[in-house]
């Protein structure tokens, strides 16, 4: 079975993190076709149907994509929280934050 995907929409590390997920359950081949578009590759480890599969790995796309945004989004806050929680401790400076 053959799936493309948009690498507009998903950037390489949730491209990558998803076929690292799934690894268990399938053998996943990228080819960049081009910036835009790569197309994988799937062989099942058993008897599981395209539907089935294609949904797994549009799944799995969409929760590292959205893993990734709030990774974004929350970045600051965390930083900031880190800073909070050891501003006594005299060995981190401001640097090692990020």
């Amino acid at each position: 079975m053959t799936i493309c995907i948009d690498r507009r929409i998903y950037p390489d590390d949730c491209i990558s993190k998803s076929i690292y997920a799934l690894a268990d359950k399938y053998v996943i081949k990228r080819t960049i076709l081009n910036e835009k578009e790569e197309k994988l590759f799937i062989l099942t480890k058993g008897t599981v149907d395209d539907p089935i599969i294609e949904e797994d790995i549009i799944k799995c796309l969409n929760d590292f994509k959205l893993r990734s945004i709030i990774e974004k989004e929350t970045h600051d806050i965390r930083t900031i929280l880190y800073a909070k929680a050891f501003a006594e401790c005299d060995d981190i400076a401001v640097d090692d934050l990020d």
